[in-house]
């Protein structure tokens, strides 16, 4: 898979292809994390109430770590990222480590904990602090796009960013 342009620096990924990828990713990452809880269903299922239950929560989590950073450590390519045209590199263009996919994965997690605390405060009725934690998540969206390697919070602080692949030589996308 090559670079955008050959002999040139690799093209940024822009805001709607990385939703578009996060959208793919996240439905890969549901079916893996559905296939850990039927694993954990067979033996009789963990309730809140369970004294095993924050081991569960642990595991849910590490397979979803899991899934990621075996793809951004293995080629920087998970099937979306193909689809997307879109590959993971550190900030110099090398693979990505281990321990840079787990700041990317932390990172991106407490980003989506912001979104998911801000729908909350709007159902609840707390339309100020909605709207707080509204203006901070667009605020970010709107720096993306601004800058002009188009990164992310979790791109800056893992070391890493995101490269648009040229197009398939083979007939696909």
């Amino acid at each position: 898979m090559n670079d955008s342009t050959p002999g040139s620096h690799p093209a940024p990924v822009g805001l709607l292809r990385r939703l578009g990828c996060i959208a793919y990713d996240g439905l890969m990452v549901l079916a893996v994390l559905l296939l850990v809880t039927l694993g954990v269903s067979i033996f009789g299922g963990i309730t809140p109430e369970h004294p095993w239950y924050p081991a569960y929560v642990f595991l849910v989590g590490l397979s979803a770590y899991l899934y990621y950073g075996w793809f951004w450590t293995h080629g920087g390519i998970s099937l979306p990222m193909q689809t997307w045209r879109v590959r993971l590199v550190s900030r110099s263009g090398g693979a990505v480590t281990w321990l840079q996919a787990l700041i990317r994965f932390g990172v991106g997690l407490l980003q989506w904990v912001l979104i998911l605390w801000g729908i909350r405060l709007w159902n609840t009725g707390q339309v100020p602090l909605a709207a707080g934690v509204g203006t901070v998540v667009l605020a970010g969206l709107a720096w993306t796009v601004l800058h002009p390697q188009k990164f992310m919070l979790h791109d800056l602080l893992s070391g890493t960013r995101l490269i648009r692949l040229g197009p398939d030589r083979s007939g696909g996308i």
